[in-house]
């Protein structure tokens, strides 16, 4: 069993870590396409029934 200090540190060091998760930016991603968008391609190919997409950032 661990002692009382090692188990106080442990939380510390959790309640840390969430803390800092919850101070960095968020990016909320639109989770389903509206049906117009899929008449918006400006690359001509038609979507995918999938649901998947490709992005391609280029730094």
């Amino acid at each position: 069993m661990l002692d009382g200090y090692i188990i106080e540190e442990l939380r510390r060091r959790e309640a840390e870590r969430q803390r800092q998760e919850r101070q960095q930016p968020q990016l909320d991603l639109p989770l389903r396409r509206d049906e117009g968008d899929r008449e918006r391609r400006s690359d001509g190919e038609e979507p995918s029934e999938t649901g998947g997409s490709v992005v391609t950032i280029d730094l």
